[in-house]
């Protein structure tokens, strides 16, 4: 008699899917974790700039360094 019931069960099971699951349910389940995303900024590479870089400003002139100055004495 059981075999006959449980074929007759498993027959509305086919029929009807909400039928299949109609036992007694667990707790539900906590969702699947996401990673968390790390940004490191450390470990990227530096982008190109988007414009053309500036040029290096031009140096200027090398010169000999001056001479003493001339001090002339102060009269009050």
């Amino acid at each position: 008699m059981h075999a006959v019931i449980q074929k007759m069960g498993d027959h509305l099971a086919v029929l009807h899917p909400a039928l299949a699951n109609s036992g007694p349910k667990g707790p539900p389940s906590a969702p699947p974790t996401i990673p968390p995303i790390i940004i490191n900024p450390f470990n990227r590479e530096t982008p190109s700039p988007a414009v053309d870089p500036r040029p290096t400003p031009v140096r200027p002139p090398v010169r000999p360094p001056r001479g003493p100055d001339w001090r002339c004495p102060r009269y009050a």
